[in-house]
């Protein structure tokens, strides 16, 4: 049946190119014609629009403005003891703007140590909020003793993606009604029936799929994502013309503290063994001790 189904729509579909009225075969089931019927009136319509007067400038204009989706990284490099102070007002800050201009998609600060913080915050905000909020980070960072150690800016053009969508949307949505009028104004046979109600749940669950797609797309052009990363290590690295030097000292002395790190690991697991085999090794002499004494004797 969709075999059949398919042959036939590939039929009315070169008639309509060539500017043909299609005639649906008599012969043909209730679906086959309704689906037939459907596609002939939309390759008439789509002759109809391109033999439409041009539309304005202005027009032209609005239907290829770009759709684009912006995503933001920023490193932010401050002492230890600010990196949660940066985090809790980079939230805050989003939290007062409310969720229909800025959202806080996740947060969380990991510790290594007293000196050894990091922390991440992802957000996800209007462009207009967004362009504010990057303007401030780098004073916010220097005002925390910190500094942005890196930036980074993608974009995705979504516009030809959307467009696409769109009339895919327009499309199945045409053949759905089409589908439910023929469904109820036309009655058959069973078998009939059933395969259009089948074929009109898949036209369905496509659309409902699509539509979900492109508001998906809608939502990252609306509200770009800005991702932070907070590092205390580093922070106090050199800079200047002695900074190859201190990083060479730095790390001779990293390289002295690893091996007596090494040798601590190393005496912890050999002394009990040591220690066990002195034992045994004295008992042993004190024995051999004793039995020469006993022979001597």
């Amino acid at each position: 049946m969709r075999r059949l189904l398919a042959s036939r729509l590939v039929l009315t579909l070169a008639l309509a190119a060539c500017s043909r009225p299609a005639e649906v075969d008599s012969t043909a089931s209730e679906p086959e014609r309704a689906v037939a019927e459907s596609t002939a009136a939309d390759a008439a319509g789509a002759k109809a629009a391109s033999e439409a007067p041009s539309q304005s400038g202005a027009e032209r204009a609005a239907m290829v403005l770009p759709q684009v989706a912006y995503s933001y990284a920023y490193s932010i490099a401050a002492p230890a003891r600010e990196i949660r102070d940066l985090v809790g007002r980079h939230e805050a800050a989003c939290l007062r703007a409310g969720p229909t201009i800025c959202q806080v998609v996740g947060s969380s600060v990991h510790e290594a140590g007293d000196d050894r913080i990091a922390g991440e915050l992802t957000l996800r905000a209007t462009p207009q909020w967004l362009t504010g909020f990057r303007s401030g980070l780098a004073k916010e960072a220097e005002g925390a003793g910190g500094r942005i150690a890196a930036a980074n800016v993608t974009s995705e053009d979504l516009s030809r993606q959307m467009v696409d969508t769109e009339a895919s949307i327009r499309a199945m949505t045409t053949l759905r009604d089409r589908l439910q009028q023929h469904l109820a104004s036309r009655p058959g046979k069973l078998s009939e029936l059933l395969e259009l109600e089948r074929e009109l749940a898949e036209v369905q669950g496509r659309l409902d799929a699509t539509r979900s797609e492109l508001a998906v797309m809608r939502g990252r052009v609306a509200m770009s994502q800005v991702k932070l990363s907070y590092q205390s290590a580093g922070v106090l690295a050199p800079q200047g013309v002695f900074a190859p030097l201190a990083e060479a000292v730095s790390g001779v002395l990293g390289a002295v503290v690893s091996t007596l790190a090494a040798m601590v690991v190393v005496l912890a697991w050999g002394l009990p063994w040591a220690l066990l085999v002195g034992a045994v090794a004295w008992a042993w002499r004190r024995r051999q001790g004793k039995l020469r004494k006993t022979s001597a004797a």
